[in-house]
């Protein structure tokens, strides 16, 4: 495949000239984009346990410690692990400070992405994929957590926009030099950079073969080696912490892709996770729509622009094998550096379906079934805000602590109500709780070095729903039948209660 071969023949909107009124509409979806993503980091939500557990890592370590395995499960890049821990460093260790990092990196993406799809869209498609980028609340939701997720995508569509003029131009020595600098870079900044890497090559390399001349293979060939060498210099410092943790590929068993597929199962595995992709992370409540768009967008680069399918479809391919070996899971929150290509494809899908809808009210209807529920959920997220996690409960245990007072936290609450104290320069004394799903009774000895206390705060947390599940209700039930429950403050997310456990329960005054 050469430059030349199916190079799409319609103008790219850049070239079309003209300010239109189309035009104006693209800034505005840019504009709206930026807005909700500053309103949901300003809304300052709680830190919550995943946030929280990298959140400790960061702020309990050194830039050295930082490149060895991280506590619970953590995993981010090594550049994104001390830009976190330098802006901790100087503004503090607040929410606000360790969510600036993803915040940029967001607002960077909105900026990034007009630029690549008004380099590859019709003026059609790219409004909707504009449309569908700028109110997506899980690409929101990333936006303001401290978590590496927005750099990815970020990271992502700067590498798509550097391969982006190799479909209308053959490699040069000075244009390979760049691509094999800012690629090896790149790993070091997201992890699934690799997984784009490992696509973008693959297709470099046959188009080189294809060009039959040996210096476009040879610096192909090039770009390949220092990508690959960056990466395993990667893999080998900071992500073989993760793949080769048993316990971390157990959590995501369901989300590795059946490799190869030997059952009706495994041939559902592919069916379920292609329309829920359309759900988490492009955040489509109609995911069956924009599936079917997706599809026509496919088939229309295979008619116009294979080039720009490869490179489209390459390092979905590349994620899907990684998923494969079960060294990424194919699933939400890890997919997001590929939704602008899937918004390229749903582009695509839509001006394809607009050009050849009859009447002007099927469009309109479609387009309103893809875009209320993603408004009416931006909406309602720029409105309410997040949840306020265990943050309210720290604040009144704070408020209300007295010397000699002891703490048990249950143990979903830990991670968060340790950064909290962190923040805030305090160590309470206290049991952190232990998960004992599958022993109840541990949580009752747990509870049993506080016994004799004559003031016990209990912090709870309600959310995760899923492993909390009725565990709170019966450390309560054990607590009121050891002890007295002198006060409680129940919130949305979580709850704080003060116990006398130096005897039985009086309830007659």
């Amino acid at each position: 495949m050469t430059a030349a071969q199916s190079v799409d023949s319609r103008e790219p909107l850049e070239e079309s000239g003209g300010a239109t009124a189309h035009s104006y509409g693209a800034l505005a979806l840019v504009l709206i984009a930026l807005a909700l993503r500053i309103v949901e980091y300003l809304h300052n939500k709680a830190i919550w346990l995943d946030e929280a557990h990298l959140a400790l890592n960061i702020l309990q370590r050194g830039y050295a410690g930082l490149t060895e395995r991280l506590d619970a499960g953590q995993g981010a890049p090594l550049m994104f692990l001390w830009a976190e821990r330098f802006t901790a460093n100087v503004l503090g260790p607040g929410e606000y400070s360790l969510r600036l990092l993803p915040l940029i990196a967001s607002l960077a993406s909105c900026v990034l992405l007009y630029a690549l799809l008004r380099r590859t869209l019709p003026m059609r498609g790219l409004l909707m994929a504009l449309a569908i980028f700028a109110l997506a609340v899980p690409v929101i939701r990333y936006a303001s957590e401290v978590k590496a997720y927005a750099t990815d995508l970020a990271v992502a569509l700067a590498l798509y926009l550097m391969v982006l003029p190799l479909e209308r131009r053959p490699l040069s020595p000075g244009y390979a030099a760049l691509l094999a600098v800012c690629g090896a870079a790149s790993v070091w900044c997201a992890f699934p950079a690799t997984l784009v890497l490992a696509g973008l090559a693959a297709v470099l390399i046959v188009r080189a073969v294809g060009e039959k001349g040996m210096r476009s293979i040879a610096m192909a060939a090039a770009i390949a080696v220092a990508w690959t060498s960056s990466a395993a210099a990667n893999y080998w410092l900071m992500l073989r912490h993760n793949t080769e943790n048993a316990e971390v590929r157990t959590w995501w068993l369901d989300r590795f892709m059946p490799l190869p597929p030997t059952s009706p199962s495994d041939a559902y595995w592919f069916v379920r996770t292609y329309f829920e992709v359309f759900a988490e992370p492009m955040g489509l409540g109609a995911a069956g729509l924009g599936a079917l768009l997706f599809l026509f967008g496919v088939y229309t680069l295979w008619n116009t622009n294979r080039i720009r399918l490869a490179f489209l479809l390459a390092p979905i391919v590349s994620t899907l094998l990684a998923s494969g070996m079960q060294v990424y899971p194919f699933m939400g929150r890890f997919l997001l550096f590929l939704v602008p290509l899937i918004l390229i494809g749903i582009g695509e899908g839509w001006d394809f379906f607009a050009a050849n809808a009859r009447h002007r009210a099927v469009v309109v209807a479609a387009a309103a079934v893809l875009l209320v529920q993603p408004a009416a959920g931006a909406l309602k997220g720029a409105m309410q805000g997040g949840g306020d996690g265990v943050r309210p409960v720290f604040d009144h245990v704070a408020q209300h602590f007295a010397e000699g007072d002891k703490l048990y936290v249950y143990c979903w609450a830990v991670p968060t109500f340790h950064y909290y104290e962190l923040k805030s320069g305090v160590d309470y004394p206290k049991v952190d709780g232990q998960s004992s799903r599958a022993d109840w009774p541990g949580y009752v000895r747990e509870i049993a070095p506080l016994r004799g206390n004559s003031r016990v705060w209990v912090v709870l947390t309600n959310t995760p729903r899923q492993l909390v599940g009725q565990e709170d209700k019966f450390i309560l039930t054990h607590l009121d039948t050891i002890g007295r429950r002198s006060g409680e403050r129940v919130f949305a997310e979580s709850s704080v209660y003060l116990y006398d456990l130096r005897g039985p329960s009086d309830h007659g005054g």
